[in-house]
Formats: structure tokens, sequence, C-alpha cells
């Protein structure tokens, strides 16, 4: 056979097998299409799934707190519950208390120093709000109930009802304090109020200013006044060595309280770390427009020692002449005998309590800490009838059995010298205390 005779069978065979397969081809595709198919759709039965789970998982509980929080599917709104607990017993000398240095005996005392529960979180990712309301001493009050705005950088401006950056023991959360009671300098500093609030958080510094009002009825001797107190509060803080187990704070604040128009009266007083216990020192009510508050404060820490250091003074003028200066400083020293440290938050310029390294829960012994305070207050003024002067040492012992369960001993050996029309009186007192702390 002829060459040219070949090429065109081969040709139409080829036509005729490729005419053959096409059915197998064309159903190869089909089967192949819909394996695509199926697969598209298991793919969004499993991210509907993922998605089913997620929105489960949004009510949740951190690893280390009991604290249930929700939190929205888009992360940008969330809700978390808080409490803070804490019981107290106290067996108290005899002593003399008030301006007037009236005896007061020897007492036995338990209570709920604090049973708070609240509510904090965020929402549309630039807002958070806290609402905190307290319980204790038969009594409903409302502690935290604010906003805050943080869409700047390292701005936070908050507004409502808040506590105010004013010197480190007010500052401090009382959840986080070594002694159970805060040092006698903190009767300089504000009281919660209504208003504004700015802090800026730098890299190693921060700097709070803010404005409160407080007006409020007084019922006395089937009378009412209004006592009508506005302040302004500003606090810096820098800390050149800030590292893990190394921390060097230092820090000042300053306070323009004035007392507005109504109820023009000014006092100052003392308990010694106890708050049961009636203050031992305490001057009498004088006319005033308000007063200048100044304070300084310090942190040394190395590892688990810790040393804190504050110095606040008052200034007064009398609205009849003359001026009423006063001030009060304490130190205290801690030392972690289980090694653990105590942690320093950056964003408010204070100390957080050490966690355990080894809770009773995982079958340790919890952290065990040892402290000392020696607390002054001076409010000895010859412009006033009466005042004082207490010096108060405090030994304390804190047992941190999990990272939000503690509890705390304290011994107090308070001196005071008080000041009654123009006789001196000396006192001593001491003081045993312990409390049970939880929270979260």
């Amino acid at each position: 056979m002829s060459c040219q005779t070949k090429k065109p069978l081969a040709v139409a065979t080829s036509l005729l097998i490729a005419i053959a397969a096409m059915p197998a081809m064309a159903s190869d595709a089909d089967k192949i299409r819909a394996l695509e198919l199926r697969l598209e759709a298991l793919q969004k039965e499993l991210n509907e799934l993922k998605s089913a789970v997620k929105q489960k998982q949004q009510f949740k509980f951190s690893k280390s707190s009991p604290a249930p929080e929700l939190v929205s599917s888009d992360g940008q709104s969330a809700l978390e519950f808080k409490a803070r607990f804490q019981a107290d017993y106290v067996d108290a000398d005899e002593m003399l208390t008030g301006k007037d240095a009236s005896y007061t005996p020897a007492e036995k005392d338990t209570s709920i120093r604090r049973f708070r529960l609240g509510l904090e979180g965020k929402f549309a990712k630039e807002w958070e709000y806290e609402l905190e309301v307290d319980f204790s001493d038969d009594e409903v009050e409302v502690k935290d109930a604010n906003i805050a705005f943080k869409g700047w950088d390292d701005q936070i401006l908050s507004l409502g009802f808040q506590k105010y950056a004013f010197g480190l023991s007010n500052t401090q959360s009382s959840a986080h304090q070594i002694m159970m009671e805060r040092a006698s300098v903190d009767t300089f500093a504000p009281d919660r109020a209504l208003g504004l609030q700015w802090r800026y958080l730098g890299e190693n510094w921060t700097f709070s200013t803010g404005v409160g009002l407080d007006y409020s009825e007084i019922e006395e001797d089937d009378t009412s006044s209004y006592e009508e107190t506005r302040f302004i509060t500003n606090r810096l803080t820098y800390a050149p060595i800030n590292e893990k187990s190394s921390l060097v704070h230092l820090g000042t604040s300053y306070m323009m309280l004035d007392l507005g128009r109504d109820n023009k009266e000014l006092r100052y007083r003392a308990r010694p770390g106890s708050k049961p216990t009636n203050r031992m020192v305490e001057t009498e009510k004088f006319a005033s427009d308000g007063s200048d508050n100044f304070g300084v404060e310090g942190i040394l820490k190395h590892q688990n020692l810790l040393f804190l250091a504050e110095y606040m003074l008052s200034s007064a003028d009398k609205l009849e002449g003359g001026s009423v200066d006063v001030d009060a400083y304490n130190l205290t020293a801690s030392y972690v005998l289980t090694g653990e440290q105590w942690r320093y938050s950056s964003k408010k310029g204070s100390m957080k309590s050490p966690r355990p390294e080894k809770s009773l829960s995982e079958g340790g012994w919890g952290a065990w800490e040892v402290a000392i305070r020696y607390d002054k207050a001076n409010f000895l003024e010859d412009e006033l009838t009466y005042g004082g002067d207490l010096t108060t040492l405090i030994l304390g012992t804190n047992w941190y059995l999990e990272d939000n369960l503690k509890l705390q001993f304290n011994y107090i050996d308070a001196e005071a010298t008080n000041k009654v029309d123009a006789e001196y009186i000396d006192q001593d007192t001491k003081i045993w205390q312990t409390r049970l702390h939880f929270g979260f």
C-alpha cells in the first residue's frame, strides 16, 4: 500500500478513536466538577461549624482568675465580672481617740471590710466602662461608675464617678496593699467623685490630671447643709529602671482643694493603721477655703525585696487669719520569703501583688511575705486648739494561697501625743488584726 493511502487511513482511525473517547472524557469532567462542588459545600459547612464553636467560646474564664468574661464575636465588645471580699478580725487595746482624746475601751471586732461586685469591659473597640458597688457596713455605695475613651495613642480620657490619681498609697488598689490599711498620708487624698480625668502613658513615665466635684447634703442637729468640694489633681511618675527583677520609680503629686461656698470647714485626722478603731489624732474643724496638698513618692525593687516611701504636706489658710501646715510620711519594706516578686503596673505607676509560683491548688504552699512599715502623721499645729502626733509601727505577714486568695496578719504598735487645749497627753496602744481576702 502506498504512503498516500496510509495517511488518510491513519487520520480516519484517529478521528474514530477521539469520537469514541468523548463520552468518557465528558464523564470524568462531570465527576471532577461534582467533587469540586462537594468540597466547596464541605468547606462552607466547616466554616459555619468553626463560627458556631467560636460563638460558644465567647463566654470564658481566664486561667488566673475565676472571673467570667463575655466577648462579642468580632472582639470589639467585652464584659467581665469582678468582685472583692475582705473579712477582718481586730483585737485592739484601749486608746484615746477624737479631737478631745476621749477614752475608748479595748475591743474585739469582726467586720466585712469590703464586699464589692462590679462589671467592666469595652464597647465599639475604643471605649471602656466600669461599674462597681460596695455592700459593706450595711450600706450600698457606688465606688465606680465611669466610661473611658482610649482612641488616642497612649492616652485615656475618663468621665464619671471615679478614683483620682494622687499619691502612691491612694493610687494603689486595696487588693494590692502590703498592709491591711493604707498609710496615714491617705488622709490628704481626695475621695472618689464625679468628674473628668486624663492620663498620658509614656514609655517609662505617666502623667495624670483630673477635675472632681462632690456635692452632698449633710444633716446635723435637725438642720441640713450642703457640702461642696471641688479639686484638681495631678500626678507625674517616672521609672528610669523598669525591668522584671529591678525597679526604680519616682513620683510627685499635687492637689488643689476648694471647699466651695456652703461648708468652708477643714480638718485632719488619722487612724493607727486599723479601720475599725477610732482616730487616735484629730484636729478640730476650722474655717478655710481649702488646701494645697503636695506629695513625693519612691519605689525601689530588687528581685523579691521591695521598698516604698512617701511624704505628703498639706497647707491651708484659715479664714480668720493664719495658716495650718501638717504633714505625714511612711517607709515600707517587704521581703517575699518564697522568692516571688511584686509586679509593676507601668500604666498606673503602682505595684501589684506577687503571684505564688506554686499555689495550694497545685500542691504547693503558696507565697509567703514579711513586711514592716514605719508611719508618721504630724497634726500638731500652733494655730489649732486640738491636734496630735501619731507614730505607728506595723509588722505584717502575708500568705498568698492562690493568685486571688490571701491571708494577712498585722501587729500594730501605735504611739500618739494628743493636744487638747493647752494640754498634751501621751498614749500608746497595741493592735492585732487579720484579714481574709478574695477577689477577681
